[in-house]
């Protein structure tokens, strides 16, 4: 076997090594975007709860004399 076959050989590896890492981190940077898009949603919609109800409760409140 030639060194510049083996040469050739090992750079492949290498290379769809490379390219594996690559969509690995890829795919998790995507799960994680869409963990986090998922919470802010939910801070959302929770928020808007809590404020509602904040709301009626100043309304109900009594005047000071």
């Amino acid at each position: 076997m030639n060194l510049d076959v083996l040469n050739r050989y090992v750079l492949g590896v290498i290379a769809v090594f490379a390219l594996c890492l690559y969509f690995v981190t890829v795919a998790t940077g995507f799960n994680e975007l869409r963990s986090r898009l998922r919470k802010v949603g939910s801070r959302k919609r929770r928020s808007g709860n809590q404020t509602s109800g904040r709301r009626m409760r100043k309304t109900k409140k009594l005047p000071r004399p």
